[in-house]
């Protein structure tokens, strides 16, 4: 009986270690294996779309005569306000871009590196491309060098920008430094984002340019399915303003600090004025 009871004990404790190590050696199913490269974020974590307002919805603005000053005041402010916010950024997420075509390589600093060259702006950028996984937080740290001697001031493997998303890529944020003073680590812009496709993707960009005239200004752009909206916040007028447009219906409305003081004015779908509906 005591030979019995050992064997059992013997099966049930050899059972238990490797059952323990075949469940010690599973991987969590949401993180990347050690030599899997990371995906790359999406570009739409950095990037936002207004050809709404450059190519109108199948060029209705030609099928009436009728005032179009809503759309127009819209279109105007979206532009404007989408290129001062995104200065900083907009050369940086090109060069961003370039990599989703690059074969990354993993390096003796255990890091994944997208290491290619891009000619933009008739600048070339030899960039450097730098995806890790933390583990711990469950977050994939990104950090882009580049270095070009056509640059004014040059730059030699400048950190131009560093960001982090969560594992599964649908979140995360950027931080941009600043290319004009790249031996300062001047902080430019910050954009905190949510991307689960091209039909939903919600960014918050942020000026942290500490001293610039725009400081503190942000940008909220948002998409969910056809609905969209743009929400500017001025820090220094203290005031808030907002776009809201249907890219499929092609009707909207702004509500600008400074346009028809600041009351709510619509178009429809061929970007006429129209009365806008109560609330």
């Amino acid at each position: 009986m005591d030979k019995l009871i050992k064997n059992n004990v013997f099966v049930l404790s050899l059972t238990l270690i490797l059952l323990f190590s075949f469940t010690a050696c599973d991987k969590n199913p949401a993180e990347p294996e050690d030599d899997q490269s990371p995906p790359l974020p999406p570009i739409e974590s950095m990037q936002t779309s207004v050809s709404f307002f450059t190519n109108p919805m199948n060029q209705s603005l030609n099928k009436t005569t009728l005032s179009k000053n809503n759309f127009f005041a819209a279109g105007a402010r979206v532009l404007i306000i989408n290129t001062v916010v995104l200065a900083a950024s907009i050369v940086p997420t090109a060069v961003f871009a370039a990599a989703m075509s690059q074969t990354p390589e993993l390096k003796s600093d255990g890091k994944f590196h997208w290491i290619y060259t891009v000619q933009q702006d008739g600048k070339n950028y030899s960039a450097d491309l730098a995806g890790s996984i933390d583990a711990q937080n469950s977050e994939i740290i990104w950090e882009m060098y580049v270095t070009s001697t056509f640059h004014n001031p040059a730059l030699e493997n400048f950190l131009w920008y560093e960001g982090r998303a969560k594992i599964g890529n649908t979140e995360g944020w950027w931080l941009f430094y600043h290319d004009q003073h790249p031996d300062s680590n001047m902080e430019v812009l910050k954009i905190d984002w949510q991307v689960s496709d091209s039909a939903h993707q919600d960014l918050a960009i942020s000026n942290v340019l500490i001293g610039h005239n725009d400081y503190g200004d942000s940008l909220k752009y948002k998409i969910e399915d056809e609905n969209c909206y743009l929400k500017f916040y001025d820090a220094s007028t203290l005031q808030t303003s907002t776009i809201n447009w249907n890219s499929q219906l092609g009707n909207g409305y702004i509500q600008w600090f400074d346009y028809l003081n600041g009351e709510i004015s619509c178009w429809d779908e061929n970007q006429d004025d129209v009365t806008c509906p109560p609330n």
